[in-house]
């Protein structure tokens, strides 16, 4: 029988390399799209895109039928793809204080998303009042925000409840806030901000733990119909 293995090898070789050119292209019209949406907002053009990219537009609706497409993918890349797994359980480890655990966590994850790009994405989807924006929100609470209170009120010993109405977010949202709001200045105004950022994050978190249980206390006899109004 005649040996065919070198021919399929062969084959297989552009395929690989057919495959990995594929997905490298689509990674670069994210990165570009996202780079194009941080400058001029979500209004931005498809056609500038493409052209920064190299490609034609026909070939860029090849890769991503329609523009929300598109900017679902940038979404996805610049913010779920940052999430760092690990960060679940660290913020779940009761061997260490609620303080320590989301002192440790902001000094990672301002770094890692408080970058330019992110910052003026989330803008540009608020303005816009782009779907992106109420993604990125959900985010930020489910993964984060809700987790601080949780873990918070269990070490002030009150019950592990999931649920977290909006006024004990408050405080909560006050901390994102800040160091958000310390990104855009520092990144994007480009004003003096002070130095030390693991300081600005333990100064948030300080009037965080001043304020925050009593709110939780004001929060402890909600009622069901308490619950339903908040859901809605």
């Amino acid at each position: 029988m005649t040996d065919l293995t070198h021919l399929v090898e062969t084959d297989a070789e552009p395929k690989k390399a057919r495959r990995a050119t594929t997905e490298q292209r689509a990674r670069d019209i994210v990165a570009a799209a996202a780079e194009h949406f941080s400058e001029v907002g979500f209004a931005g053009s498809t056609r500038e895109i493409a052209k920064r990219v190299g490609v034609t537009q026909p070939l860029l609706y090849r890769y991503f039928p329609t523009k929300d497409d598109l900017i679902e993918a940038v979404y996805k890349t610049v913010y779920l793809e940052r999430w760092n797994p690990a960060w679940d359980e660290a913020l779940k480890d009761r061997n260490r204080t609620t303080r320590e655990r989301f002192e440790t966590f902001y000094r990672d994850y301002v770094e890692t998303t408080f970058t330019p790009i992110p910052l003026r994405l989330s803008y540009y989807a608020g303005l816009r009042d782009a779907e992106i924006n109420q993604w990125y929100n959900h985010l930020i609470e489910e993964l984060i925000l809700k987790q601080l209170v949780r873990e918070h009120r269990v070490e002030l010993g009150m019950p592990d409840e999931a649920y977290v109405s909006a006024a004990a977010l408050e405080p909560a949202w006050q901390i994102h806030g800040g160091l958000m709001h310390y990104g855009w200045r520092k990144h994007i105004l480009k004003l003096r901000v002070a130095p030390d950022i693991e300081q600005v994050i333990s100064d948030n978190l300080d009037m965080y733990f001043c304020i925050a249980e009593n709110t939780y206390r004001r929060e402890a006899h909600i009622t069901e119909t308490d619950i339903a109004h908040d859901e809605n």
